[in-house]
């Protein structure tokens, strides 16, 4: 039992410090230059109004944007952290003894449903801004979960093998 309650606090732990590893990639000024400067479609859901890839941890604005945006920034990042951390917490429980590609899948998966989470504050804070109505709130509310998942789904391996390294080894007998 005891076993147990560890598996639960320390797994979900792991997985969730895992998924601000892009976090981290995407908050740095350098890396998004090197990004748009080669792979410039990729800021093509952007110029429409959705949210850039995983939400970027920094501690000052990007650029000429205003303090709100670095708010909701940090306030997707902490609600990746938190989906992340529940469906790891939430796959643990109810399978400990999962196999590897399970456990893997559940870390994959729990990054992709918290990264669509995390397009949530994302996108809504510039739709207020701009003084949208009911239908652009949900545009953008669609927009930010769309391309979060998206983006989930392209970078969900590094919490999936995050998650699979902390798999409990059960042992084989002889």
């Amino acid at each position: 039992m005891l076993q147990n309650v560890n598996l639960i606090r320390n797994i979900p732990a792991a997985t969730s410090a895992a998924a601000l590893l892009p976090c981290l990639l995407f908050g740095t000024t350098g890396f998004l230059t090197w990004l748009g400067a080669r792979g410039a479609w990729l800021l093509l859901p952007s110029a429409l109004g959705a949210p850039f890839a995983v939400p970027g941890l920094r501690f000052v604005p990007l650029g000429e944007q205003p303090w709100s945006a670095l708010a909701a920034e940090l306030a997707g990042v902490a609600v990746l952290a938190a989906v992340v951390w529940w469906a790891t917490a939430r796959s643990v429980a109810r399978r400990p003894d999962a196999s590897a590609v399970r456990a893997f899948l559940a870390g994959w998966g729990a990054f992709a449903l918290g990264a669509a989470a995390a397009g949530a504050p994302r996108a809504l804070l510039p739709a207020w801004e701009m003084g949208l109505g009911p239908v652009g709130w949900y545009a953008m509310l669609a927009g930010g979960l769309v391309t979060g998942l998206l983006w989930g789904s392209t970078l969900g391996w590094i919490c999936g093998f995050a998650r699979l390294a902390t798999r409990p080894r059960t042992a084989v007998a002889a």
